[in-house]
């Protein structure tokens, strides 16, 4: 399934997938980025897992532990500091991964007309990024009670979106 997501300069990609399923999705998709050369990753969810990280990279080159040198972390815990975040990254050739950009905008201490504006800002700034390199950002559906606008402005600004839904769990055949 992983190998479906093929990531293109000049494209803001979102990939929308339930938690299990979104957590493996961005670490396989970070794992073959490492095998390519370096990355950086922009934690918006605390959601990075570098253990998990390593064991996929150890299962498939001896040089792991370079390729895990070469990928580049920061996090953001509040909406502001994503913003602050994504305004201070310089436009480079290197892929960016987004990892749970709305988690950050869903705190409801701040005001929801500041969160738009902030999240208008970070997606000017991931347009700007995604001019030269591969640029992709995953994100859940909002749950009850988060506003919808959020992923809704995110949806409509990524050029190639990818929505995963929860496998459904056929009901057990009957016998009688």
């Amino acid at each position: 399934m992983n190998e479906l997501i093929q990531l293109t300069p000049k494209r803001l990609h979102l990939i929308i997938a339930p938690h299990p399923q979104r957590r493996r999705l961005m670490s396989e998709l970070t794992a073959r980025l490492a095998l390519e050369g370096p990355l950086l990753v922009l934690d918006g969810g605390n959601s990075f897992d570098a253990y998990g990280l390593s064991r996929l990279l150890r299962q498939r080159s001896r040089q792991w532990k370079s390729l895990l040198e070469h990928t580049q972390l920061a996090r953001a815990f509040t909406c502001h500091q994503m913003s602050t975040l994504l305004e201070q990254t310089a436009a480079t050739p290197l892929p960016t991964l987004v990892l749970e950009l709305l988690d950050t905008f869903y705190d409801e201490n701040v005001p929801l007309p500041e969160r738009l504006r902030l999240l208008e800002g970070c997606l000017e700034h991931l347009r700007r990024l995604a001019q030269n390199s591969q640029v992709a950002v995953s994100a859940a559906s909002p749950e009850q009670g988060q506003p919808e606008q959020l992923l809704r402005l995110l949806s409509n600004a990524a050029g190639q979106v990818w929505h995963f839904e929860r496998p459904q769990v056929a009901p057990p055949s009957r016998l009688f």
